[in-house]
């Protein structure tokens, strides 16, 4: 699916984004199309999609927690799996890698 379809010959093409031409939602943008050569202006609509995942934890199971890959490694945590709740570490889980 391309961007855009140019409004004076119908040739859909894609939007050159590479120096964030054309994100901004509150501007018209101006753009030229590659088969007609005309210029025309266009606004840009971003939507967001979610996506829904188990959180057993959230539900009174215990958090799934796991060792936070950080550096320098004396500031690593303990971070939950499923919800990103997370805890210093105990003095045991220290002096494991």
């Amino acid at each position: 699916m391309k961007d855009v379809t140019c409004p004076y010959c119908g040739h859909q093409f894609d939007i050159c984004h590479d120096d964030g031409h054309g994100y901004a939602e509150d501007r018209r943008h101006e753009d030229t199309c590659p088969q007609c050569e005309k210029n025309f202006v266009f606004t840009s609509y971003i939507s967001v999609t979610h996506a829904a995942y188990k959180a057993d934890c959230l539900n009174g199971e215990p958090h799934r927690l796991e060792k936070s890959k950080t550096y320098p490694p004396q500031y690593a945590v303990m971070r939950c799996k499923d919800c990103d709740y997370e805890r210093q570490l105990t003095e045991a889980e220290k002096e494991t890698p």
